[in-house]
């Protein structure tokens, strides 16, 4: 606006008020004006394409702007990419998974005592079913298929178990290649310790004998399963604790909340300890009864 009002000026300035402008004049006008306006546009464009990427790049380097592009680029995400990978490949501590602006949240601990019942449950499955001489048993046996790598299979992936009456079961291999490496495996197994006898007349199957464990050893197998459940919620419960007096130490819970905190814990691990017993005395009766 200010080059046009300066350019009016000069018209009202050089124009006689008796005589109309000559076509020079006016010609010399409007190219004052379109110089005074590109003036004005000029410093600004240039400066807008003076602080470009590729105008410093180009400065810097004087090198190609597609390779300075992807230099810049490397360089710029190459810390992301450090920091993703260290923090997956870095697991945190399962004290941090806890918060402690939310003490009283025992979720974390709930997790770990159901972990340890589904284990120990599996164990007393399989007490319930008669021990070792039990297809489950038997076809949980670990097998290494190939002795150049430490891989490992169950049983029952490799072969098919199936009684045949009395003590004796039938391991039926689906792959020739997997007969030793199951012989193997049975010999090595501290359930069994035998070795399986080919068929005569299928070379995939082999035999076994597996003598019934008897119901009072059983029970005691049932007890000791127990016995080593509840060490393991004791186990949870103290890291728990310990968790309390960490968070106690560095002032992030009153000590009134620690108090709590405790009575807390230990209600839980009551109620824990209060379904071990009642597993174990139904899983114990079902073993004597069938004496």
């Amino acid at each position: 606006m200010r080059c046009i009002r300066a350019a009016n000026s000069l018209l009202r300035r050089n124009a006689a008020p008796s005589a109309p402008l000559s076509r020079r004049t006016t010609s010399s006008l409007v190219q004052s004006l379109r110089r005074a306006e590109q003036s004005q546009l000029t410093p600004a464009i240039a400066r807008s394409f003076s602080h470009t990427a590729q105008c410093q790049k180009r400065k810097a380097g004087g090198g190609n702007n597609n390779n300075n592009t992807t230099a810049n680029n490397a360089t710029t995400t190459q810390p992301i990419t450090t920091t993703a990978s260290s923090s997956t490949n870095t697991p945190a501590p399962a004290a941090e998974s806890t918060d402690p602006e939310n003490p009283f949240d025992f979720t974390d601990l709930q997790t770990a005592f159901d972990r340890v019942e589904k284990r120990f449950t599996e164990d007393l499955k399989k007490l319930r079913t008669g021990g070792r001489f039990n297809a489950d048993v038997i076809g949980g046996i670990a097998v290494q298929p190939d002795k150049k790598s430490p891989q490992t299979f169950a049983l029952r992936e490799l072969a098919t178990v199936a009684p045949l009456g009395g003590r004796r079961w039938s391991i039926l291999a689906f792959e020739e290649a997997s007969v030793k490496p199951i012989v193997s495996a049975v010999q090595r197994s501290d359930e069994f310790n035998q070795q399986p006898q080919r068929s005569a007349d299928n070379p995939l199957e082999l035999t076994m004998a597996v003598e019934p464990e008897r119901a009072d050893a059983l029970a005691k197998r049932a007890k000791d399963v127990c016995q080593a459940w509840r060490t393991r919620v004791r186990d949870e419960a103290h890291r728990r604790g310990e968790l309390h007096k960490r968070w106690r130490a560095d002032g992030l819970v009153l000590s009134d909340d620690v108090f709590k905190l405790k009575d807390r814990l230990q209600k839980l691990q009551d109620e824990r300890m209060k379904a071990i017993l009642a597993k174990e005395k139904e899983v114990v009766g079902q073993i004597m009864s069938r004496a």
